[in-house]
């Protein structure tokens, strides 16, 4: 797993910017302030939260919010930690606090809290971490990122601390935990097994129990057999007394059968002596209607008997009117020729003074369309404008940006040639490097200053050009601009003049087309009217026929109305034979009915008799019924007694049962403590010596097997950055370094600062190097910041070789030492401009870098090369 990718938003001097990273080595240069460091801080607080640094370090100052977020990757996945700050007052002063943390998968993002996130990240690093977003990370600051003012830490660092850091970042220290643990677990163990003996002795009266629940549960089986046995003598006297009662409720059932069928026969009886009744009244009335109908009856024939006379009034009636509509009839045709000269008089005139109004409205637009052709024939010019430069505004716009971007860039290496000429008056006035802090003589630096004071008005005379050619381009697009519009309102005028024109044309067509038209609608009406006033006597005469008609209409509807009166007479004396005919039927039906009843009854009255007879008996059935409920409830509780005798005996049976089966289980569970007791302290044993003692010894060959491996490292990455054979450097037990020169032991606080960063760089190398061969840790990236601190230009060059031969599969070098270009596969310069850090990336496409020379000693490098591939 390498780092892919940095994020940064208002971080120191980062306003905001994107890091890309690749397998190899990147170089990350740039002057001192620039803010190389401030990117590898990011890094770690993007992982592991503030423990190491305060997020009010690396914000930006007088911004509110500010965000970090690292992406890393392996063959299968990509992983992407994101970390937002904001700006808050807790008791008077100002904090950062995280706003919002997540950790995304393959582009999955999920929002956690600090100590979810770092868990997240130890384990996707394989860092043995504590999971406190407060706690250190030693393997981090030990073996994968060294800040710049902690590099020589390591030196003065107490032996057992630095050893107990090396346990933890080679991932043993789990070893002497295992055997810890099993000896805690050892005890345990043993505690477990005491607490079963004991439990065990104090379940030993479970044997009594068990022998006691067993002879009371074979008593009590014997006397439910005897209770089973009465159960079943009680039972059968109780089925005897049911079936007694069950035959005496027959009997009773039929005598009340018989008392039911008594009391329907009165309720019959009485009914029947109410439908006689009602038949009586219902006769009388039928009696009443009759005579009522006969009496109608002999009033409407008279009504009837005219009903000959009154059609043949109607007949004549009818024919007057007849006659009358034919004369109407044969003025219809005149009515209506008279009609439609009425309605094209009428349409005529209406036309005719609709047309007028239409001459009047033309000649009026017609007059307006002269007004406005004139005014715009005087209206602005009347040639078009000439055209000041063949380019359009679009043209002219892009390359005005063109100018501007041009401008920008000669700005910029003006301002890097004026920085470079202050950086060289900086080294002559002061006279010592600040880099690598040799002493500068001036006589060396005579030709620099003259070339960087070329190249200061080299780049403003290029300054001013630019300039000159951005002025030039905006007037001529200005002048473009006012040709445009002059254009564009001209071209506006000669069309509102071609539109006036062709409008003044279509306007007199009009008129003289409306001024036709009223002419001959004119003449229409005339011609109307005067047909009108021919048709008039016509209309008199309709009047007169219309007139006759009415009267003969009101004559055929009198002769109408008394012929149906008779018809209605005749209707109703039909019907009034119908209702007597009906009437009579029904006094017949009433009196066979009325015969049906009496005899019914008389037949009746006699069951009455015979069944009122049969239940005066009755009274001896309901006592026998009475002493047999009596012997069956008898029966009933003998047995209910019985059967609760049973259930009782049951009762203590199954509780008995219970006793045995709980008794029995206490027996196996005192068995299974007695075995599971043998079985904690056989396991303890085990735990306590046998693995504790492998585990322990484990540990010692692992860390022993680690020391030697690391000691070869770390000897031989010391003598590649220190060329002198009489200077060896060693780790003891403990990999606690230590330095002789020809053989005698020489503490680190008196080599020079050179050697002492070569020792403690070659000891952090020796690290990352043993951990990442016992794959404790997954993240393949070693970040270096300002490696080279004290070192002279063959140790800078030395340094890179070594880091060329260990061809670690990603290194990340923040250095001010631009000589080590010749082994980065990408370089990176971090810049401030405006007081804001930038990236200028100065790898060629073709992955080489030119010949880099550090001025001072004339010491040349070697080119960049193509990125190589790395292994892990």
């Amino acid at each position: 797993m390498q780092l892919r990718r940095l994020d940064v938003t208002n971080i120191r001097s980062f306003e905001a910017g994107r890091l890309d990273f690749g397998p190899g080595t990147t170089l990350i240069v740039g002057d001192v302030g620039a803010g190389k460091s401030s990117l590898l801080y990011a890094v770690e607080m993007a992982l592991f939260g503030v423990a190491e640094v305060d997020a009010a370090f690396l914000v930006r100052h007088g911004t509110a919010h500010a965000e970090v977020a690292v992406t890393l990757a392996d063959p299968e996945h990509s992983y992407a930690v994101r970390r937002r700050f904001r700006k808050v007052r807790r008791r008077g002063r100002e904090t950062f606090e995280p706003e919002r943390l997540t950790f995304a998968e393959d582009g999955r993002p999920t929002a956690y809290s600090a100590t979810e996130i770092r868990q997240r990240v130890i384990e996707l690093l394989g860092f043995p971490d504590n999971p406190n977003p407060h706690a250190h990370s030693d393997l981090w600051r030990w073996a994968i990122y060294v800040p710049q003012e902690r590099m020589r830490e390591i030196l003065a660092a107490n032996p057992e601390e630095r050893l107990e850091t090396v346990r933890k970042a080679l991932g043993v220290e789990r070893y002497r935990t295992a055997a810890e643990n099993a000896e805690v677990l050892a005890a345990d163990l043993r505690s477990s097994a005491r607490h079963r003996r004991d439990e065990a002795g104090r379940m030993a009266h479970w044997d009594t129990e068990f022998a006691e629940a067993t002879r009371e549960s074979d008593r009590i089986r014997a006397e439910r057999s005897a209770l089973d046995a009465t159960v079943a003598r009680q039972d059968a006297a109780l089925a005897a007394a049911r079936a007694d009662r069950q035959r005496i409720e027959g009997a009773v059932a039929r005598v009340e059968a018989d008392r039911r069928e008594l009391d329907g026969l009165r309720r019959e009886d009485a009914r029947d002596d109410q439908s006689l009744a009602d038949a009586a009244r219902r006769t009388e009335a039928l009696a009443t209607e009759a005579g009522a109908a006969e009496r109608e009856a002999a009033g409407l024939r008279t009504v009837a008997a005219g009903r000959g006379p009154a059609r043949a009034a109607r007949t004549a009636a009818e024919e007057a009117l007849a006659g009358r509509r034919v004369d109407l009839d044969r003025h219809a045709g005149e009515l209506r020729e008279l009609a439609r000269a009425v309605a094209a008089k009428d349409a005529s005139e209406r036309r005719s003074t609709e047309l007028a109004e239409r001459v009047d409205r033309a000649r009026n637009e017609r007059e307006d369309t002269v007004a406005a052709a004139a005014q715009l024939a005087e209206a602005g010019p009347s040639r078009e404008p000439p055209c000041p430069t063949e380019r359009s505004v679009g043209e002219l716009e892009r390359a005005i940006a063109a100018a501007v971007s041009a401008e920008h860039e000669a700005l910029e290496r003006l301002s890097r040639a004026k920085a470079g000429l202050a950086e060289v008056d900086q080294l002559l006035a002061a006279g010592v490097c600040p880099t690598c802090h040799q002493a500068v003589r001036p006589e060396q630096f005579a030709g620099h200053r003259d070339e960087a004071a070329w190249l200061v008005a080299a780049a403003e005379e290029e300054r001013r050009a630019r300039a000159a050619d951005r002025e030039r381009l905006e007037e001529e697009r200005k002048a473009r601009e006012r040709y445009d519009r002059a254009h564009e309102r001209w071209s506006d005028l000669e069309r509102r003049r071609t539109e006036a024109r062709e409008l003044l044309v279509r306007r007199t067509a009009e008129l003289e087309a409306a001024k036709e038209a009223s002419s001959g609608a004119t003449r229409e009406a005339e011609e109307a009217r005067r047909r009108v006033e021919q048709l008039r006597p016509v209309e008199a005469e309709e009047g007169r026929l219309r007139s006759e008609v009415s009267a003969a209409e009101r004559r055929l509807a009198e002769r109408t109305t008394s012929e149906q009166s008779a018809a209605a007479a005749e209707e109703r004396l039909r019907a009034i034979d119908t209702i007597l005919g009906r009437l009579s039927a029904e006094r017949d039906r009433l009196g066979s009915e009325t015969a049906t009843v009496r005899h019914r009854r008389e037949e009746r009255r006699g069951r009455i008799a015979a069944l009122a007879a049969l239940l005066s008996e009755a009274g001896e059935v309901s006592a026998s019924l009475e002493r047999a409920g009596e012997m069956e409830r008898a029966a009933e509780r003998a047995l209910a007694d019985a059967r609760g005798a049973l259930v009782r005996a049951d009762t203590r049976l199954d509780g008995l049962v219970e006793r045995v089966a709980a008794a029995e289980r206490g027996r196996a569970e005192r068995a299974t403590l007695v075995t599971e007791a043998g079985d904690l302290e056989a396991k303890a044993a085990w735990a306590g010596e046998t693995f504790r003692i492998a585990v322990l010894r484990m540990e010692k060959e692992l860390l022993a097997h680690a020391q030697t491996a690391f000691d070869r490292a770390f000897s031989r990455f010391f003598a590649s950055l220190i060329d002198d054979p009489l200077l060896v450097a060693r780790t003891d037990v403990s990999f606690t370094p230590e330095v002789t020169i020809a053989g005698e032991v020489t503490p680190a606080e008196a080599l020079s600062g050179g050697e002492r960063t070569s020792l403690a760089l070659a000891f952090r190398l020796a690290l990352a190097s043993v951990v990442r061969s016992l794959g404790a840790v997954r993240l393949e990236t070693l970040l270096l910041d300002e490696p080279t601190d004290g070192f002279s230009s063959e140790q800078v060059v030395r340094m890179g070789e070594l880091l060329e031969e260990l061809a670690l599969p990603q290194v990340v070098v923040v250095s001010h030492e631009s000589q080590l270009t010749g082994i980065a596969d990408r370089t990176v310069r971090v810049v401030k401009v405006d007081g804001r850090s930038v990236f200028q990336d100065e790898t060629p496409a073709d992955g080489t870098e030119p010949p880099v020379s550090d001025g001072a000693e004339g010491v040349e490098l070697r080119p960049g090369r193509a990125a190589r591939p790395r292994t892990p």
